[in-house]
């Protein structure tokens, strides 16, 4: 499946299919969150001038990543359900890294333990615990470095 994904910077054109994607996996997973606040346009404004790449697989977008490139913040990371697991949040990271640089810093809610759990097989560090709008996150950050 690897050899299969490619990651390209989106396209105005895309916005639309990313939308829905933010949409949908935030409704099936964030548990912490009333699923009828959640909107369309959040993408929009979660991702306002961030880097944008996103994840293909033959002509379906499978998942997405943002990023506040100043930072070198990832803001988001979502990968649909059926696509989860197959390297694509690991192509979306390594194509973030080539462009931006390490190291890469993200929160994620503590309540997110699938994202959790992934962060740290990958080898991603907690810096620290803080409270935040959604409950209790981790600062996390990536260096390539054990």
């Amino acid at each position: 499946m690897k050899d299969n994904i490619l990651v390209l910077e989106a396209k105005e054109s895309n916005y639309e299919e990313l939308r829905e994607i933010f949409f949908t996996v935030r409704r099936n997973t964030f548990h912490w969150i009333e699923p009828e606040t959640l909107k369309l346009s959040d993408f929009d404004e979660s991702t306002k001038d961030e880097l944008i790449l996103v994840a293909a697989i033959g002509n379906k977008i499978a998942g997405f990543i943002s990023i506040w490139v100043p930072d070198k913040f990832i803001h988001n990371l979502f990968i649909l359900e059926d696509f989860q697991g197959k390297g694509i949040g690991t192509a979306l990271v390594n194509e973030a890294i080539k462009r931006v640089g390490l190291p890469l810093t993200l929160k994620c809610v503590k309540s997110n333990t699938n994202a959790l759990n992934y962060y740290k097989s990958h080898n991603w560090k907690i810096e620290k615990e803080e409270m935040g709008s959604e409950g209790l996150y981790y600062l996390m950050k990536y260096s390539n470095q054990s």
